[in-house]
């Protein structure tokens, strides 16, 4: 029976464990483990688990897939105990919300007989812990895989099918386009949301601010809520990316304030029309009218989805060339995203 071990079982990794356990896969035996007693208490009283371990090795022993579910910078060290422990064919994966670096260590620490494929699924609440998980939490979410460039065909395929029996859906893409894009549509929403909370509750007047403050600021500020710990591990694994999107808000905040700091009356039309394109531009993003499409691209050209090369590991596989597809990604040929 296929062993997949969940390093880590707060949100992400219970949920997906739970999303495993509900999905069309083929008799998997799915363990967790954690170093938190109490979030390896949660997984258990949520299902998420077949069994959960409290000892590390135990939990990745003799297992066929590997999920590390860890805040980014513990897997530094996950990667450096584990990796001669893993057995020979052994997939290793992450959810980080880094992946440069965390393809680095992989490179450096996991033994040529692993094979590693980074993964990232762009889900999550701000309320962190295993009492927040979900069975559906992935579902129709997009889910970033970022092979190794020693990653097999076979590894590929495995974590493919991974993401779509939980109900995302696989998206490649490149290590420097990852971590920019989510630097600028994940890690920066947080840290405004948490330059909001700052600026304002550090004000002599916060007691009075905070009467006024009502569904506006809840929502802005709801990001500073996340765990502190993923949030530290995101901002020092991505800082250059981070970085740059950090001075291109800062250029749309400064011309805006450009356009009100004027000795007359500041042009009206002028400020609308900002608001304006920011206001349609969410709304085609909200309408999913924002699609690769748009862009000549169809992710279902590149996608593998469940593939034959899954041995008799998996059930339920659907018939396609994925060993084609994933060669071309592999060679250049194919959009990487």
């Amino acid at each position: 029976m296929p062993k997949i071990a969940i390093i880590g079982t707060g949100l992400i990794g219970t949920s997906l464990g739970m999303a495993l356990k509900q999905s069309q896969l083929k008799e998997l035996y799915i363990v967790g483990t954690d170093s938190e007693h109490n979030s390896r208490s949660g997984a258990q009283k949520k299902g998420a688990f077949d069994k959960v371990e409290n000892r590390l090795f135990s939990a990745a022993e003799d297992a066929d897939i590997v999920v590390l579910a860890t805040p980014v910078m513990a897997m530094k060290n996950l990667m450096e105990v584990l990796g001669q422990e893993l057995k020979e064919g052994c997939v290793v994966t992450d959810v980080g919300s880094s992946k440069g670096v965390v393809l680095e260590w992989a490179d450096q620490y996991l033994p040529d007989t692993v094979d590693f494929v980074g993964g990232h699924p762009m889900a999550g609440k701000e309320t962190p812990g295993p009492e927040e998980a979900a069975a559906d939490l992935f579902m129709g979410k997009t889910y970033c895989i970022i092979p190794s460039q020693k990653a097999s065909q076979r590894a590929v395929a495995e974590v493919a099918t991974l993401v779509e029996a939980v109900g995302a859906k696989p998206y490649f893409i490149s290590i420097e386009e990852h971590d920019s894009f989510v630097a600028a549509a994940s890690h920066l929403p947080f840290l405004l949301s948490m330059a909001l909370v700052g600026c304002t509750s550090k004000s002599a007047n916060w007691e009075d601010i905070a009467q006024l403050a009502s569904s506006g600021f809840r929502d802005i500020s709801r990001l500073a809520s996340g765990d502190p710990v993923m949030h530290r591990d995101i901002c020092v694994s991505n800082s250059k990316p981070i970085v740059a999107w950090i001075d291109a808000f800062i250029r749309e905040l400064h011309d805006f304030r450009d356009m009100l700091d004027v000795e007359t009356e500041p042009d009206a039309d002028a400020v609308k029309t900002i608001f304006e394109h920011a206001n349609e531009a969410r709304a085609k993003w909200m309408a999913g009218a924002v699609t690769l499409e748009s862009r000549g691209y169809s992710p279902h050209q590149e996608l593998p989805s469940f593939a034959e090369s899954m041995g008799e590991m998996f059930m339920g596989r659907r018939a396609m060339d994925a060993r084609k597809k994933i060669t071309q990604l592999w060679s250049g040929k194919g959009d990487k995203r």
